[in-house]
């Protein structure tokens, strides 16, 4: 288990969940590998009884503002919520709006928001980082961010 995730308010409280939904919001199809990687790793640490569902969803979905409707009622539900980039300054307009949206209808299930980042050398944004750590801070979440150490993915 990685340890930030054991390390979590919320991991206790996660570990006896009969039924735990993920929510994704993703860039692309590497962004959504680096997703369904730590959501493996995940489903390998809950109980076993534990019925894990993802909804993933691309940020070019989010901008269809019926899909984005949906994606955002989902999202308001889930125990955890990644948002996977590659190097974003800025979110686009459709994933800011889904994230406004979501953060409407909470009904408090949605108890961490996870960023999986691309490492610094590939251009991470400390300003993406940023906005995503107020969202959290505006929702009660807790906030966790996954980038890898640009030591570690040049060796």
């Amino acid at each position: 288990m990685d340890s930030m995730i054991s390390e979590l308010r919320v991991w206790p409280i996660w570990k006896e969940l009969k039924h735990f939904t993920v929510s994704a919001a993703c860039e692309d199809s590497s962004s959504n590998a680096r997703t369904e990687e730590f959501c493996r790793g995940l489903i390998k640490d809950l109980s076993w009884d534990c019925k894990v569902v993802r909804h993933t969803w691309y940020f070019n979905q989010l901008c269809v503002p019926e899909l984005r409707a949906i994606t955002a009622s989902e999202a308001a539900s889930a125990q955890l919520i990644i948002i996977s980039v590659h190097h974003f300054e800025i979110l686009p307009d459709g994933v800011k709006d889904w994230i406004r949206l979501w953060l409407g209808q909470r009904n408090n299930q949605s108890l961490v928001l996870l960023a999986l980042l691309d490492p610094v050398y590939e251009g991470f944004s400390r300003a993406l980082e940023g906005y995503l750590q107020d969202v959290a801070k505006r929702a009660d979440m807790e906030f966790l961010v996954a980038a890898e150490d640009s030591r570690e993915a040049l060796t």
